[in-house]
């Protein structure tokens, strides 16, 4: 998640798809290109998007 998150932060102001992403990660050959690799990296981009915002939301 730290080479996604890298991507994200290097194409600032500009906002990023996890498709973007993804295909960047693959072409650098990071990822195989798959529709099972593509889900799990929805996944784990959901569950740290939840952790990002659970601590930033006020208790």
């Amino acid at each position: 998640m730290e080479r996604a998150q890298e991507i994200v932060d290097g194409c600032a102001p500009l906002k990023v798809t996890l498709r973007q992403v993804m295909y960047r990660r693959a072409a650098e050959g990071v990822l195989p290109h798959t529709p099972p690799m593509y889900r799990r990296q929805f996944a784990q981009l959901a569950q740290a998007l939840r952790r990002t915002t659970e601590a930033a939301s006020p208790t």
